[in-house]
């Protein structure tokens, strides 16, 4: 099921797919399963990766590796715990910290945080999501897949990201246009 999952997912998204199914040993004469599940594909010129891990470690990481020409905004998405959000009015299980309000109004109002949140909502799902430089500029997701359905967050990460590069180079054309209207 999730093989085919990862499969299609490549093909949609025109990517590559890995798989990888082995057995591990722990020590003295125990073997623990090791599956992981590997997608690469670009947007418009951004490697997206994602990687899911079972079997000794249960982890989702996906990465993308930012175009030297946008210009991204650090900010980084955590989970809300249940106890805190109990007492909160927010709506959202997800926290927004950047320092800039433009990107945690952005990231508010997007279709995929909605999603996103809902999860965490309904599933055990806590992802640290986070844009920086280091070196280079790099958006990346990382969270467990100890939950029931832990393929369910990976279509509404895409899309995140794909947002957000458009997002990115919409700042850009922006840039530019004033730029341009001061020079003449």
């Amino acid at each position: 099921m999730y093989r085919e999952f990862f499969k299609n997912l490549a093909e949609k998204e025109n990517g590559k797919f890995y798989f990888k199914d082995e057995d591990i040993s722990i020590g003295m004469g125990v073997r623990s399963p090791n599956v992981l599940y590997k997608i690469t594909f670009d947007y418009k010129n951004n490697p997206i990766s994602i990687i899911n891990q079972t079997g000794t470690a249960y982890v989702g990481i996906i990465s993308c590796e930012l175009n030297t020409t946008l210009q991204p905004i650090e900010f980084e998405i955590t989970n809300t715990p249940h106890i805190k959000n109990l007492f909160s009015r927010k709506k959202s299980r997800l926290k927004i910290k950047s320092d800039k309000s433009n990107i945690n109004y952005f990231l508010t109002k997007n279709d995929s945080i909605n999603i996103l949140s809902k999860i965490a909502k309904k599933e055990n799902f806590s992802p640290i999501i986070a844009c920086k430089f280091d070196g280079v500029w790099k958006i990346e997701a990382k969270y467990h897949l100890e939950f029931d359905n832990w393929i369910e967050p990976i279509e509404p990460i895409i899309e995140l990201y794909k947002n957000l590069i458009d997002e990115f180079e919409k700042r850009i054309a922006n840039i530019s246009e004033k730029a341009y209207r001061e020079m003449n």
